[in-house]
């Protein structure tokens, strides 16, 4: 019978062809990793600005409550931002709220760690605070767009790979008092230009119509 063959030559020929592969699909599984950890840290950053901002336009108050409780007084906060308390805000504008939750996010982002390696800090590149307001609720949105550097280059390029990210958060704005107040002057509106007689009219017919219904049927 022949001898067998020495094969102790593949195992150090595949350890060179392996662990490389290996090592570099363990680092790569890594770096995506904290780059996801920072993509979930933006998200809520975002998330909260959302909420604070929804906060705000319900109750302006609460954006000039130091951490101590101390709140102050309106003519203060009339100075610092007259769009707060304007009648009908909502319609006129929320300037005054988009640039202080844009302010507020980029602190927040300028605050996130790099995680487990340097040079992975999230780029913002385009902030967007809207109000979308109509008659019967309002809602405040952030986008957020920005650039995850990850610390790895792509065959035949000089710069680290980039990840484009694109985040949204929308928040409902609870305001009651606001709510009553577009829809007194909806009613002034109606009242003033004779359509709310007109409404009560029909209502007054239907209610007839339905009672003399009931009383065929019985």
């Amino acid at each position: 019978m022949p001898e067998p063959k020495d094969e102790s030559g593949l195992v150090v020929v595949e350890a060179v062809i392996v662990f490389p592969v290996m090592f570099l699909v363990i680092f790569l599984l890594i770096f995506m990793g904290n780059a996801y950890y920072e993509k979930c840290k933006v998200e809520a950053a975002v998330a909260e600005a959302a909420a604070d901002g929804a906060a705000y336009c319900a109750d302006p108050m609460l954006s000039y409550v130091d951490e101590n409780g101390a709140v102050p007084s309106f003519e203060e906060m009339l100075k610092r931002s007259p769009d707060y308390s304007a009648p009908y805000r909502y319609f006129t504008g929320m300037g005054g709220v988009k640039r202080e939750i844009e302010d507020a996010l980029d602190k927040k982002l300028g605050n996130i760690s790099t995680g487990l390696f340097s040079g992975m800090k999230p780029q913002p590149s385009k902030t967007t605070v809207s109000v979308g307001s109509s008659f019967i609720y309002l809602t405040l949105s952030v986008d957020l767009e920005y650039k995850l550097p990850v610390p790895v280059k792509l065959l035949g390029t000089k710069e680290y790979f980039s990840l484009k990210v694109k985040t949204h958060a929308e928040k409902a704005v609870t305001d009651t008092a606001e709510f009553m107040r577009n829809v007194n002057m909806a009613e002034d509106y109606l009242e003033q230009t004779g359509v709310k007689e007109k409404i009560e009219e029909g209502k007054a017919k239907i209610t007839n119509a339905i009672n003399e219904a009931k009383e065929k049927f019985k």
